[in-house]
Formats: structure tokens, sequence, C-alpha cells
């Protein structure tokens, strides 16, 4: 693969394996010592190198063109993340914002919590975010929250809930972005969601930032809590600018809010597999039916299993506490069993299927699948045709 260096023409040759390709690294020129930033694709951007590094004679320095200059911020950007964060260098970063979504320190660097943060929560969803993203659509702002939903926390497993409902923000352009997190934000797990601008009324921040809640103009608004106030400022900043425009006086039926976890494209309610991707969805009724036959056993079936596998203990004493009462043989007893395995057994299925229906989660793909459709079929009436083999 060979480079050009962009300010004074010299020529290098470097194996391609070195840089794979979709991935970026840095390089400095040995005879004019000008930084760049080499994409595996064989590419180096002609404007990323600091001004002061720049020989004026350069093509960079000749080029005064608005956009160019702001492309060549970026590549500064760029390089000096590189340098702070090398875990950056396995993301495509020319999707991002880097100098709206990172925060330069007095000295001009990008050392600090806020930015360890956002690096930590960028390199968990990088995978799935950038297949979200539409053809020219860039973030702009990274945040985190937890979800807030205070039905599961009084008629669910209290706190517990809270480990399975953090979630990682993104604002674009366009929209916001919502991928559900692992407690601790190292990867994605199962719902997806997006809030186009248009259809949000308002946004605020709690008093000490440590919340966001962003209001619809039609429909439940959406809260997280836990959000870092670092973090919280900017993004409600950015969000309140972005929806500030062009807001109808009437609220109208907005875009679908739940995306497909395999093909992220927007989906209407109630679906059992995607209408554009054929993946598969978990059932509700599904789940309902399994935490019904024994509490624990809907929620592993839904993905939560550290949550499912702790039900099931927990329904083992009460089954043990309901045979003690059928064994001693007494109506009273007996009734007691009957009524507390109906309400454990009940409460947790009814809770499951409320789980189920909060979003689409993924059961299978469509590679995974060994049928197709009757294309001379409408989609809800289509029929499985086997297909193995082919």
């Amino acid at each position: 693969m060979q480079i050009i260096c962009p300010s004074c023409n010299t020529a290098y040759r470097i194996p391609k394996n070195r840089i794979p390709w979709g991935k970026t690294g840095a390089a400095t020129c040995k005879k004019c010592g000008y930084k760049m930033i080499i994409h595996g694709d064989g590419g180096v951007p002609i404007n990323n190198g600091p001004a002061s590094e720049t020989p004026t004679n350069s093509p960079v320095a000749a080029n005064r063109d608005p956009e160019v200059s702001s492309v060549r911020r970026d590549g500064i950007v760029e390089l000096n993340l590189i340098r702070e964060f090398p875990e950056l260098n396995e993301i495509t970063l020319e999707k991002y914002e880097l100098g709206s979504i990172f925060f330069k320190d007095k000295k001009g660097g990008y050392k600090g919590r806020r930015n360890r943060e956002v690096a930590k929560i960028l390199k968990s969803i990088h995978l799935p975010l950038g297949k979200m993203l539409e053809d020219g659509e860039r973030v702009s702002k990274i945040c985190w929250g937890t979800a807030y939903y205070p039905l599961e926390i009084i008629f669910g497993n209290g706190f517990l809930t809270m480990i399975y409902n953090r979630y990682a923000m993104a604002a674009t352009d366009r929209r916001l972005l919502f991928i559900n997190t692992n407690y601790r934000l190292k990867k994605p797990t199962h719902y997806f969601f997006q809030l186009p601008f248009q259809d949000i009324k308002k946004v605020k921040r709690g008093i000490f930032g440590g919340s966001l809640t962003f209001y619809k103009l039609k429909g439940r608004r959406r809260h997280f809590t836990g959000v870092r106030s670092r973090l919280s400022k900017g993004f409600k900043q950015y969000v309140s600018e972005k929806i500030g425009i062009g807001i109808p006086d009437k609220p109208k039926r907005g875009q679908p809010e739940e995306l497909c976890p395999s093909c992220f494209s927007p989906l209407e309610q109630g679906l059992v597999r995607c209408t554009h991707c054929w993946a598969g969805f978990k059932v509700p009724r599904k789940a309902l039916l399994r935490s019904l036959i024994l509490p624990g056993l809907g929620d592993y079936y839904l993905g939560h299993r550290s949550l499912g596998i702790l039900e099931m203990m927990g329904s083992a004493i009460v089954w043990f506490v309901i045979v003690s009462l059928l064994l001693t043989g007494a109506a009273v007893n007996m009734a007691i069993a009957a009524v507390l395995l109906l309400w454990v057994n009940g409460s947790d299925g009814l809770f499951t299927y409320y789980m189920a229906k909060k979003g689409y989660m993924l059961e299978y793909k469509t590679e995974d699948a060994r049928f197709t459709a009757d294309p001379k079929s409408p989609f809800d009436t289509q029929t499985r045709i086997a297909v193995e083999g082919v």
C-alpha cells in the first residue's frame, strides 16, 4: 500500500496488513514532520496535520476553503484523541463530530474523566451505532443513563431492574438513538430505540444534572436517571437547540420508536418478525407461559439470565414453603399454598410479559432461519416454506 505525504509529496510503502480495512493509524513524515492519519483503505486526508507543522507552501496551507478547514480540524482532533485513547483506533471516526463529542481541557488536550467515559461508551456501542446511522448522519453528543420504570421497581424486582435498564444515548444531527447495554457499559444487549427531534416537545435536566427527561409531542416521556452531570449539560443543550426548530402546533403521530435489533429499521409495535430483514423476535406470550410454569424461566428466555437465575432460586424457596404447607394436610394450609403459588407465578408471569413488550428482542437473525416466505402472499399471511440446503 502506497502512502503519499500531502505536505511534501514523499511516497512511502507500508504492508497492507499493517492497518486493517476500515481502521485508522497515525504516522509522521520523516522528511517534513507532517502528522498523517492513515486509513485502512490506503487514503491519507490532505488536511489532518497541525497548522504549526504544515509548511506555508504546502497544499494544505494553500487551500483556505472553509469546508476543508473544518475537515482539517477534525483530523487534528482525531490524531490527538487516538494518541490519548488508542482504543479509538478500532472505530471509524468519520461518522462522529469529534470536536463536539469530546471535551478540551485548559491546555488544549483531551485528558480527563469525561473523555475517558465518552471513549468507553463509544467503544462499547460503535458497532451497532455505525449500522444505525443513515447516509450522511453524524453523531454529535454521547451520554448514558438508566431508564426509569416505576412499575418495575414497585411491582417487579425492585432496584434489580436497574441492572438491565442502562442505555447509551447518542444525539445525531437528526435524532436521538438509545442503545441498551449491560450494567458496566461494556457491550450492547437487547433494546434499540430512536426519537426523532421533530417528535420531541422539550427536554429537562435534573436539579443536580443527574437525570434527563425527554417529553414527546405524543406518547409517554422517556426518563433517565443516574446520568453524569458532566455529560448531561452539553447533551441537554444540544438537544434543546435541535428541537427548537419546526415544532408543529398540534401533536401528530410520530415515527416508530422501536428499532429492529438486527437491521435497525424503525418498526411498528406488535410484530413477530422484521418487515425488512425477516429477523425473528422473542414473543411476549412465550415469556408469560414460561414464568407461569416457573418464575425466572421467562426472564431467562428474554436474555435477563442473572435476574432469571435469582428468581428461580427464590422460586425454589417458595416451593419448599408450599410443599411444607401441603404435607400438613390441613385445609387452611392447602388454601394458603394455592394462593401463594398463584400470587408468585401469576405476578411474575405478568411482569415478564410487560418486560417483553418494552421493545423488540432478537430471537434469530435472517441467516439463522431455515425458512423463507411465499412471495405471492402478503407479509402478514406469508407461509413458512422449508428451504434446507439453500
